[in-house]
């Protein structure tokens, strides 16, 4: 009987746990700190779990943010935008999405293109 019980709370703490977990960033590309030669055509982000993109930029060297789109209209797991084109230099990508538990999620991606 004992350890029906704590079998049956260590499967609720499990659960719960899951429920609670936020969608976060599994991987990027170009990946976070990433330098590359070539200029990316798209942004891949991949998450944890589907999440709605709401807000997404790119800036250049500290320069003003330039928002990027067509953002997915539905939630998704793996998310891929088009990069507009971008010549040398060190660029920051911001996000914020919303998982499927409502809570919305920043994050933020370097990468630097060489010379």
């Amino acid at each position: 009987m004992k350890l029906a019980c704590l079998l049956a709370g260590a499967l609720l703490l499990a659960a719960s746990g899951a429920a609670l977990s936020h969608a976060h960033l599994e991987r990027a590309s170009p990946a976070d700190g990433s330098v590359m030669s070539g200029a990316p055509q798209n942004l891949r982000l991949e998450f944890s779990e589907a999440a709605q993109l709401t807000a997404l930029w790119i800036a250049r060297d500290g320069g003003p943010r330039r928002k990027l789109a067509p953002l997915p209209q539905q939630a998704q797991q793996q998310i891929v935008v088009p990069l507009p084109q971008l010549s040398p230099g060190s660029y920051v990508v911001s996000w914020r999405a919303v998982g499927a538990d409502g809570h919305v999620v920043p994050g933020q991606i370097r990468f630097t293109l060489s010379r």
